[in-house]
Protein backbone atom coordinates (compact mmCIF):
# COMPACT_ATOMS: atom_id res chain seq x y z
CA UNK A 1 0.00 0.00 0.00
CA UNK A 2 1.42 3.70 -0.71
CA UNK A 3 0.03 6.97 -0.02
CA UNK A 4 -0.51 9.85 -2.51
CA UNK A 5 3.17 10.75 -2.40
CA UNK A 6 3.88 7.19 -3.74
CA UNK A 7 5.35 6.54 -0.37
CA UNK A 8 5.12 2.59 1.32
CA UNK A 9 2.21 2.88 4.26
CA UNK A 10 2.82 0.52 7.21
CA UNK A 11 -1.22 -0.16 7.78
CA UNK A 12 -2.09 -0.85 11.37
CA UNK A 13 -5.11 -2.36 12.61
CA UNK A 14 -7.57 -1.02 15.61
CA UNK A 15 -10.18 -2.83 17.45
CA UNK A 16 -12.60 0.09 18.55
CA UNK A 17 -15.38 -0.20 21.27
CA UNK A 18 -17.78 2.12 22.06
CA UNK A 19 -18.07 5.58 21.04
CA UNK A 20 -20.85 7.58 19.68
CA UNK A 21 -21.88 8.46 15.95
CA UNK A 22 -20.11 11.49 16.03
CA UNK A 23 -16.84 9.98 17.55
CA UNK A 24 -17.27 7.70 15.39
CA UNK A 25 -17.35 9.38 12.34
CA UNK A 26 -14.71 11.83 13.49
CA UNK A 27 -12.00 8.49 14.13
CA UNK A 28 -12.98 7.28 10.87
CA UNK A 29 -11.94 10.62 8.98
CA UNK A 30 -8.49 10.63 11.16
CA UNK A 31 -7.67 7.33 10.41
CA UNK A 32 -8.58 7.82 6.50
CA UNK A 33 -6.02 10.93 6.46
CA UNK A 34 -3.83 8.93 8.27
CA UNK A 35 -3.16 6.76 4.79
CA UNK A 36 -0.99 10.12 3.53
CA UNK A 37 1.39 9.38 6.19
CA UNK A 38 4.00 6.44 6.33
CA UNK A 39 2.10 4.75 9.35
CA UNK A 40 -1.74 4.75 8.48
CA UNK A 41 -4.24 3.59 10.85
CA UNK A 42 -7.58 1.55 9.50
CA UNK A 43 -10.88 -0.06 11.56
CA UNK A 44 -10.38 -3.72 12.70
CA UNK A 45 -13.01 -6.20 11.26
CA UNK A 46 -13.17 -9.70 11.30
CA UNK A 47 -12.16 -9.72 7.37
CA UNK A 48 -9.25 -7.69 7.73
CA UNK A 49 -6.07 -9.51 6.41
CA UNK A 50 -4.28 -8.92 9.70
CA UNK A 51 -4.82 -9.40 13.43
CA UNK A 52 -4.89 -6.10 15.32
CA UNK A 53 -2.06 -4.28 17.12
CA UNK A 54 -3.91 -1.77 19.32
CA UNK A 55 -7.58 -1.47 21.47
CA UNK A 56 -9.52 1.81 21.52
CA UNK A 57 -11.88 1.70 23.79
CA UNK A 58 -14.61 4.23 24.68
CA UNK A 59 -14.10 3.35 28.97
CA UNK A 60 -18.20 4.88 29.68
CA UNK A 61 -19.58 2.33 27.12
CA UNK A 62 -21.62 -0.73 27.91
CA UNK A 63 -19.87 -2.93 25.64
CA UNK A 64 -16.45 -1.84 26.14
CA UNK A 65 -16.61 -2.92 29.30
CA UNK A 66 -17.57 -6.34 28.01
CA UNK A 67 -14.31 -6.99 25.57
CA UNK A 68 -12.25 -5.11 28.22
CA UNK A 69 -12.93 -8.67 30.21
CA UNK A 70 -12.51 -10.74 27.00
CA UNK A 71 -9.30 -12.99 27.49
CA UNK A 72 -9.39 -12.75 23.23
CA UNK A 73 -7.77 -8.78 23.58
CA UNK A 74 -5.65 -9.26 26.52
CA UNK A 75 -2.50 -9.04 23.86
CA UNK A 76 -3.92 -5.95 22.49
CA UNK A 77 -2.12 -2.52 23.41
CA UNK A 78 -5.24 -0.88 25.01
CA UNK A 79 -5.98 3.11 24.69
CA UNK A 80 -8.62 4.03 26.96
CA UNK A 81 -10.84 6.94 26.15
CA UNK A 82 -12.18 8.49 29.73
CA UNK A 83 -12.01 8.47 33.41
CA UNK A 84 -11.39 5.59 35.77
CA UNK A 85 -8.69 3.23 33.38
CA UNK A 86 -7.60 -0.31 33.97
CA UNK A 87 -4.26 -0.82 35.08
CA UNK A 88 -3.02 -1.98 31.74
CA UNK A 89 -4.07 0.94 29.74
CA UNK A 90 -0.91 2.03 27.98
CA UNK A 91 -2.37 5.23 27.07
CA UNK A 92 -5.10 7.70 28.66
CA UNK A 93 -7.10 10.59 26.87
CA UNK A 94 -10.12 12.32 28.80
CA UNK A 95 -12.74 14.08 26.89
CA UNK A 96 -12.84 16.26 25.02
CA UNK A 97 -10.69 14.97 22.54
CA UNK A 98 -8.30 15.99 19.94
CA UNK A 99 -8.46 12.80 17.74
CA UNK A 100 -4.99 14.43 16.10
CA UNK A 101 -3.26 14.20 19.75
CA UNK A 102 -4.93 10.43 20.07
CA UNK A 103 -3.01 9.63 16.60
CA UNK A 104 0.04 11.05 17.69
CA UNK A 105 -0.11 8.91 21.03
CA UNK A 106 -0.39 5.59 18.99
CA UNK A 107 2.22 6.66 16.33
CA UNK A 108 4.58 7.29 19.56
CA UNK A 109 3.82 3.98 20.93
CA UNK A 110 4.54 2.00 17.93
CA UNK A 111 7.79 3.81 17.43
CA UNK A 112 8.66 2.63 21.59
CA UNK A 113 7.69 -0.97 20.37
CA UNK A 114 9.69 -1.00 17.51
CA UNK A 115 12.58 0.20 19.09
CA UNK A 116 12.44 -2.36 22.01
CA UNK A 117 11.06 -0.06 24.84
CA UNK A 118 9.84 -1.40 28.37
CA UNK A 119 5.97 -2.09 27.91
CA UNK A 120 5.54 0.58 31.13
CA UNK A 121 5.67 3.29 28.78
CA UNK A 122 5.60 6.94 29.86
CA UNK A 123 5.28 9.37 26.41
CA UNK A 124 5.08 13.08 26.29
CA UNK A 125 2.68 13.52 24.00
CA UNK A 126 1.93 17.08 22.98
CA UNK A 127 -1.34 18.59 23.92
CA UNK A 128 -1.34 20.82 20.40
CA UNK A 129 -0.36 17.77 17.91
CA UNK A 130 0.88 18.26 14.32
CA UNK A 131 1.46 14.57 13.94
CA UNK A 132 -1.82 15.02 11.57
CA UNK A 133 -3.74 17.18 9.41
CA UNK A 134 -5.43 20.37 11.27
CA UNK A 135 -9.04 18.71 11.46
CA UNK A 136 -11.66 20.45 12.38
CA UNK A 137 -13.74 17.69 14.21
CA UNK A 138 -15.76 19.66 17.00
CA UNK A 139 -13.40 19.69 19.77
CA UNK A 140 -12.02 22.05 22.11
CA UNK A 141 -8.85 23.37 20.43
CA UNK A 142 -7.80 24.16 24.12
CA UNK A 143 -8.70 21.12 25.72
CA UNK A 144 -5.64 19.12 27.22
CA UNK A 145 -5.46 15.71 25.50
CA UNK A 146 -2.38 14.50 26.80
CA UNK A 147 -3.02 11.08 28.97
CA UNK A 148 -3.84 11.89 32.26
CA UNK A 149 -2.03 9.95 35.38
CA UNK A 150 -4.25 6.74 36.10
CA UNK A 151 -5.84 6.51 39.41
CA UNK A 152 -3.69 5.78 42.05
CA UNK A 153 -5.01 2.45 43.42
CA UNK A 154 -6.74 2.56 47.52
CA UNK A 155 -4.29 0.11 49.77
CA UNK A 156 -7.17 -1.82 50.74
CA UNK A 157 -9.12 -2.35 47.37
CA UNK A 158 -7.32 -4.73 45.63
CA UNK A 159 -8.15 -6.78 48.43
CA UNK A 160 -11.97 -6.49 48.73
CA UNK A 161 -13.46 -9.16 47.89
CA UNK A 162 -16.56 -8.91 45.78
CA UNK A 163 -19.80 -11.29 44.93
CA UNK A 164 -21.54 -10.93 41.50
CA UNK A 165 -25.03 -12.66 41.65
CA UNK A 166 -26.58 -12.69 38.22
CA UNK A 167 -28.13 -15.74 36.11
CA UNK A 168 -27.02 -13.69 33.39
CA UNK A 169 -23.34 -14.65 31.98
CA UNK A 170 -22.98 -11.41 30.31
CA UNK A 171 -24.54 -9.12 32.89
CA UNK A 172 -21.81 -11.03 35.12
CA UNK A 173 -18.77 -10.04 32.69
CA UNK A 174 -20.17 -6.40 32.38
CA UNK A 175 -19.84 -6.28 35.68
CA UNK A 176 -16.48 -7.76 36.44
CA UNK A 177 -15.24 -5.29 33.66
CA UNK A 178 -16.91 -2.42 35.46
CA UNK A 179 -15.36 -3.61 38.93
CA UNK A 180 -12.05 -4.13 37.51
CA UNK A 181 -12.18 -0.27 36.13
CA UNK A 182 -12.96 0.57 40.31
CA UNK A 183 -9.69 -1.53 41.06
CA UNK A 184 -12.34 -4.23 42.72
CA UNK A 185 -10.52 -7.53 41.37
CA UNK A 186 -10.93 -9.93 43.78
CA UNK A 187 -14.85 -11.18 42.58
CA UNK A 188 -16.46 -14.45 43.13
CA UNK A 189 -19.79 -15.34 40.64
CA UNK A 190 -22.96 -17.13 41.56
CA UNK A 191 -25.73 -17.83 39.19
CA UNK A 192 -28.39 -18.44 41.42
CA UNK A 193 -29.81 -17.61 44.99
CA UNK A 194 -28.48 -20.60 46.48
CA UNK A 195 -24.83 -20.74 45.31
CA UNK A 196 -25.16 -17.14 46.22
CA UNK A 197 -25.82 -17.72 49.49
CA UNK A 198 -23.79 -20.74 49.92
CA UNK A 199 -20.67 -18.55 48.73
CA UNK A 200 -21.63 -15.49 51.33
CA UNK A 201 -21.91 -18.09 54.31
CA UNK A 202 -18.43 -19.13 53.67
CA UNK A 203 -16.71 -15.82 52.67
CA UNK A 204 -17.05 -12.43 54.25
CA UNK A 205 -17.88 -10.21 50.83
CA UNK A 206 -17.14 -6.34 51.12
CA UNK A 207 -19.32 -5.97 48.47
CA UNK A 208 -22.16 -8.03 46.68
CA UNK A 209 -23.82 -6.75 43.58
CA UNK A 210 -27.46 -8.71 43.37
CA UNK A 211 -29.97 -9.20 40.92
CA UNK A 212 -33.00 -9.73 41.39
CA UNK A 213 -34.62 -11.81 39.03
CA UNK A 214 -33.07 -14.93 40.53
CA UNK A 215 -34.87 -18.41 39.20
CA UNK A 216 -34.33 -19.85 42.05
CA UNK A 217 -35.20 -17.80 45.24
CA UNK A 218 -38.06 -14.80 45.25
CA UNK A 219 -36.58 -11.09 44.91
CA UNK A 220 -37.85 -10.23 48.68
CA UNK A 221 -36.68 -13.57 49.91
CA UNK A 222 -33.23 -13.38 48.97
CA UNK A 223 -32.93 -10.01 49.95
CA UNK A 224 -34.28 -11.06 53.62
CA UNK A 225 -31.58 -13.99 53.52
CA UNK A 226 -28.94 -11.51 52.66
CA UNK A 227 -29.85 -9.04 54.92
CA UNK A 228 -29.80 -12.09 57.88
CA UNK A 229 -25.96 -13.44 56.54
CA UNK A 230 -23.39 -12.88 59.35
CA UNK A 231 -21.02 -11.47 58.72
CA UNK A 232 -22.97 -9.34 56.70
CA UNK A 233 -21.13 -7.88 53.60
CA UNK A 234 -20.02 -4.11 53.80
CA UNK A 235 -22.06 -3.07 50.82
CA UNK A 236 -24.87 -4.47 48.92
CA UNK A 237 -26.02 -3.44 45.62
CA UNK A 238 -29.15 -4.62 44.31
CA UNK A 239 -30.15 -4.59 40.08
CA UNK A 240 -32.99 -6.09 38.33
CA UNK A 241 -35.08 -5.50 34.77
CA UNK A 242 -38.42 -4.81 37.10
CA UNK A 243 -37.14 -3.68 39.82
CA UNK A 244 -40.01 -1.32 42.18
CA UNK A 245 -39.28 1.71 44.74
CA UNK A 246 -40.72 -0.81 47.50
CA UNK A 247 -37.83 -3.25 46.30
CA UNK A 248 -35.61 -0.41 47.30
CA UNK A 249 -36.86 0.65 50.32
CA UNK A 250 -36.71 -3.16 51.60
CA UNK A 251 -32.99 -3.30 50.54
CA UNK A 252 -32.14 -0.07 51.85
CA UNK A 253 -33.36 -1.97 55.38
CA UNK A 254 -31.05 -5.19 54.08
CA UNK A 255 -28.16 -2.95 53.91
CA UNK A 256 -28.36 -2.19 49.96
CA UNK A 257 -26.18 1.21 48.76
CA UNK A 258 -28.15 1.35 46.13
CA UNK A 259 -30.83 0.09 43.13
CA UNK A 260 -29.83 -0.12 39.65
CA UNK A 261 -32.53 -0.60 37.04
CA UNK A 262 -31.55 -3.05 33.64
CA UNK A 263 -30.03 -1.98 31.62
CA UNK A 264 -27.28 -0.46 34.21
CA UNK A 265 -26.57 3.16 33.39
CA UNK A 266 -22.59 3.02 33.46
CA UNK A 267 -21.91 6.38 35.08
CA UNK A 268 -24.16 5.82 38.14
CA UNK A 269 -23.01 2.48 38.39
CA UNK A 270 -19.19 3.70 38.60
CA UNK A 271 -20.36 6.74 41.49
CA UNK A 272 -21.61 3.96 42.99
CA UNK A 273 -18.49 1.48 43.00
CA UNK A 274 -16.50 4.52 43.65
CA UNK A 275 -18.58 5.22 47.28
CA UNK A 276 -17.27 1.42 47.75
CA UNK A 277 -13.30 2.40 47.89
Amino acid sequence: MTNTGGEAVKRIFVKVFGFDDVERHALNTVFRLSETRPTGYALWTPSAPEDADLALIDGDSWEAALELANPANDHLKLIWIGSNAPDRAILVFRRPLQWAAVIDGMDKLLEQAVHGAAPDLDLDLLSESTALLDLDLDVDAEAPTAPSPLDTLPPEAGHARVLVVDTDLGARLYLRARLAMARLTQVDEAATGVEALKLMQAQRYKLVVLDMDLPDIEHREMVKRVGAVRPAPEFLILTGSRLSPADAVRGWFAGARGSLRKPLHPGKLKRLLRSVN
